[in-house]
Formats: C-alpha cells, structure tokens, sequence
C-alpha cells in the first residue's frame, strides 16, 4: 500500500498559486542570473515543523529563444514512536522543469529519495508528446505542449487573477509527480478576512482550489493586496492539518521535529473479528462521516457490494478456495492484449532484471500451474524479507529484492513482479488490513485494541488464473482472509502510479468507522489461538 509519508508529500503541491513578488533577472557581477522568483516556505503539523519547500526560477536567453527553469525542492517528516523508541521516515523531492516563454515544458528531471527507496523520472518533448523515462522504463504521453503550462507561466497567471469575491479561475498546470496529464487546478477567491499568521494579524485574501488528481481535498490559501503568498492549509482527512507559511531559507534549514501522524490512519472496528483465517466470509458496513460522499470500493470477484448509499457502503468478502484444479492453463501465459498490462514490466515492476529472474527461479521452479506458482510466491516473499519494518516509503521490487526490507507494499510489489518474470498475470490491490486482538504485530502493538483489533490500509497483491479468477497472494499478513477489504486494483503501469494510488485513498479517510455486520465460519474450522504474521501491514499509508 501507498505509505502515509508518500501520501502527506503528494499533497504538499495541492498550497500555494498565487506566487510573490518576483526579483529580477539580472546578472550579479556577469555571473549566473538572478532567480526571477525565489520562495522558501514552512511546513507546519500538530504545531511543529515537518518539512520545507522552495521554488527558484531562472530566465535564460538560448538560441531557441527565451527559457525558464524552475527548481522545486521538497521535503517532509513523519515521525513513529514505537515503544519509547522514535523512527524517521523523511522523503525529499527534487524537481527541474524547463518551459518555453509560452509556459509550455520542454523538459523535466525528478528525483525522489527516502529511506531506501529512490527514483529519477525524466521527460522530454517530442512535438505534441512528452517522453518520460524512470526504472529504465519509458512511456510517451499526448500533451499538447501548451495543455499543461509549467511554473513560470502558472505564477505569470496566478498574479492576474482578480482579488474580488467570488472570482473563480481555472489553472491547467503541469506537475512532474503526474506527467501523464495536465492537472486542473479550479479554484474561487471568497473573499477579505482578519488571520492570525504565527501570532501577527493581518488583513489577506482567501482562495479555496481542488486539484483534478485530488479530488475532493479543497485547499485554502491566503495572499496579500499585491497576491503574495502567505499561508496556506491543507485539511486531510483522517490525518490532520497540513499548514505551509512563506518565510525565509534559514528557518527552513532548521532541523524539522517531524508529525506523528501513525496512529489517525488506524481504524477500530465495532467489533473484534476473532480468528478471520477461519472464516469462509465477512459482511461489513463502511461509513465516513461525510454523508454526502460515495465510498468508492472495489466490487468484483471475493468482493462484493451489497448496498451503498451516500457515507455508507456495505460489503462482503468471501475467502477464495482455489485449488490447482482450477486452472485451466500453464505457466508462462503468453502476452495477450487482454493480460499484457499484467505481464509487462513497470517502474516498480523490473521483470525483467537479473534480480527479479533469479527469484522468480528460486520461487517458482519447474511449476507450471498458476495457483500452485502463486501460493510458492506468496510463501517465498514472505520469508524472504527479512527485515520487517516501516522504515521504507515506496520500494520497487528490485530494490526490495537487494535489501530485503519492508512493509506490505514491498511485499506486495516483490510478489507481483516474481509472479510477472514467472510468465504469471499479477496485479496490486490497495485496501484494508485487519490485525485480530492478542496478535503481537511488532509496528503496531502499541496501537491495536485489545476489545476489537484494528485495520490499517493495506497492499497485497493477486494473480490471475482464469476470466474473474484471482488468487490473492498476501506474503505480509501470512495470507488473506476476509480481514480484507480492497478499495483498488492496479496494475501499476504508471510511471509514477503514487497519485492514482492516493486519490482513492483520500476519499476513505475522513474519520472512517467499520462495523462487522456478519462472520460465517468456514465447513469445519476448528477454534485456535491466533497466529503470529510474519511481517508488519503498513497502517500509515505510503501511495501504482
């Protein structure tokens, strides 16, 4: 599953537009050329300091004509204590974009880093395409080039936004995290109001803007007469107030304390589920408190919808019972159109690296019956990795594969990539975990209740053996069971599929209740204390 810190870092780029005065562009003493716009700002959650952001933008004269590169550097914080014991997870993002005097984007370079897990996406244009290329994997995108303007000619746009009540506008901006597309920013200035900015009161405007990858997350932001950034505030659901406040460099290189935002993912059902592995299926009723909000949950093949209504869905997970009987062909599945996307390589999917081929080898073996390959996968990884923690934002399988380390994505991710380089269709799927009460999960123990066991979002992985067949392969909680509810499937066929994970995400997350509406024990089962998993479930969310 996507991990909270990945989830919270996405959402940094839904603060500011409206931009600051510029400085001007001339040279210093015939070196470089001044920024044309230089801006440090503050990340703030729970009152503490959890991040920065800067932008810095440049004008260059190149026989092509005039050119503006924009530097956009990132960071956030996520602290957990465990047990006493504080961890860090800090992801920071690097992006470089170069745009024509038009706004349209020539180029871009991307880097993200944290804890273990790092990825360089680059792009370039070719005519009405934009090339991207990460992990050694390259898509070509149709964006015409003046559909998604870059930074320099979105702030050109910010500044002429009239500052009346009830102005809306509509900003089509390019965003290096979401290359495939532009993203539509649409936003309304409500009006003047008295804000307390870190103790100063000052007279500002107010914008709300909705981001098209987004949506449903409204972000506010308030600028001055001259439509200067001042602060900005981004509500997210289910995990708290993320504040970013224009200030200078130095305060921003001060060693940030990090949020604790762990604990507000996990969700306490009304109701202990004792023993799932030994239930045949579970019905239950998912709510949010916005009662105007359709949950989106996955509906097919063990899962089923059964009513749903605005707030409130009702669901029923069955636990599938394939047997190798079940399949009807052998390993490798020839590449069809129909299952290429869940053959082919990706960014986090390297199938066809030296690391992956020799697991699938190791794994697999001589078998060539899919659901016996997906239960030797599935035990494979399981044992595996090694180190079981949340120190990881997002790994590939190939990184996985090198460092034996990781929460449910990474699990997740290496059983999907084995399954793949086997000739095996496989798929991610991003949920819900349920942790029973007594189990001693070691990133959670802290935090599950004794009465009724918590869930946490969650990522396993599944591969097909026939039409509406998929054999659910979950290396991290020792298998799955109907202490599973899936929201999304994915292929992660994207280069960067962290958005796609976290849109729907966002949409459950606002104080989120379950309530076990029905268990049905499966033919035989026999009651029995409560296993051990193996692995931790990744309760925070990082986000194909």
């Amino acid at each position: 599953m996507p991990g909270t810190a990945a989830l919270v870092w996405l959402l940094v780029g839904s603060g500011l537009y409206a931009q600051p005065t510029a400085t001007n562009g001339a040279a210093v003493h015939g070196g470089p050329p001044a920024p044309v716009f230089e801006e440090w700002t503050l990340l703030m959650m729970e009152h503490k300091p959890c991040g920065f952001g800067s932008t810095i933008t440049t004008e260059n004269d190149t026989p092509a004509g005039k050119q503006f590169h924009t530097v956009e550097v990132q960071e956030f914080v996520v602290t957990r204590n465990l047990d006493g014991q504080v961890f860090t997870l800090k992801i920071t993002s690097t992006s470089k974009i170069t745009e024509d005097a038009d706004g349209g984007v020539l180029s871009f370079d991307q880097e993200t880093s944290g804890a273990g897990s790092d990825v360089e996406s680059t792009g370039m244009r070719e005519g009405d395409d934009l090339v991207v290329t990460s992990r050694g994997q390259t898509q070509r995108y149709h964006i015409p080039r003046l559909s998604a303007l870059g930074p320099e000619a979105i702030r050109q746009q910010s500044l002429l936004i009239p500052l009346k009540p009830g102005q809306p506008f509509t900003l089509n901006t390019f965003d290096s995290d979401y290359p495939q597309a532009p993203v539509v920013v649409k936003g309304t200035v409500t009006g003047q109001e008295i804000l307390n900015v870190r103790g100063t009161e000052r007279q500002l405007w107010r914008m709300t803007t909705e981001m098209s990858v987004m949506p449903g997350l409204v972000a506010t932001q308030w600028v001055d007469d001259k439509s200067n950034d001042v602060e900005s505030l981004v509500v997210m659901p289910g995990i708290g107030d993320l504040y970013e406040f224009v200030t200078n460099r130095a305060e921003c290189m001060k060693q940030p304390e990090g949020a604790e935002i762990f604990a507000s993912t996990l969700i306490h059902p009304d109701k202990a589920i004792p023993e799932p592995k030994k239930l045949a299926k579970a019905v239950y009723r998912v709510s949010c408190s916005d009662q105007t909000k359709t949950l989106e949950l996955w509906n097919g093949e063990e899962q089923k919808t059964l009513t749903s209504s605005p707030g409130t869905s009702e669901v029923e997970v069955t636990t599938p019972a394939y047997t190798p009987a079940d399949a009807t062909w052998q390993l490798p599945h020839v590449d069809t159109p129909e299952l290429h996307q869940f053959l082919q390589p990706t960014s986090y999917l390297e199938v066809n690296s030296h690391e992956i081929r020799k697991l699938a080898q190791e794994a697999v073996g001589d078998e060539k019956n899919p659901v016996k390959a997906a239960q030797l996968i599935e035990t494979f990884v399981r044992a595996y990795i090694y180190k079981k923690d949340l120190n990881i934002g997002f790994a590939s399988a190939e990184e996985t594969a090198k460092s034996h380390e990781g929460d449910c994505t990474e699990h997740a991710v290496l059983c999907a990539a084995i399954g793949r380089a086997a000739g095996l269709p496989t798929r991610c799927v991003l949920g819900l975990g349920y942790i029973p009460p007594g189990v001693d999960e070691p990133a959670v123990s802290d935090q599950v209740d004794e009465d009724t066991g918590i869930f946490g979002f969650h990522m396993w992985a599944e591969a097909w053996i026939g039409p509406d067949q998929w054999v659910p392969m979950d290396a991290a909680l020792d298998g799955f069971d109907v202490g599973h509810i899936a929201i999304t499937k994915t292929a992660l066929k994207e280069i960067n599929p962290l958005v796609d994970l976290n849109a729907p995400i966002l949409q459950l997350m606002q104080n989120l209740k379950i309530k076990v509406l029905k268990t049905v024990p499966k033919k035989g089962a026999a009651s029995t204390p409560p296993s051990k998993p193996d692995t931790v479930i990744n309760p925070e969310m990082e986000t194909d």
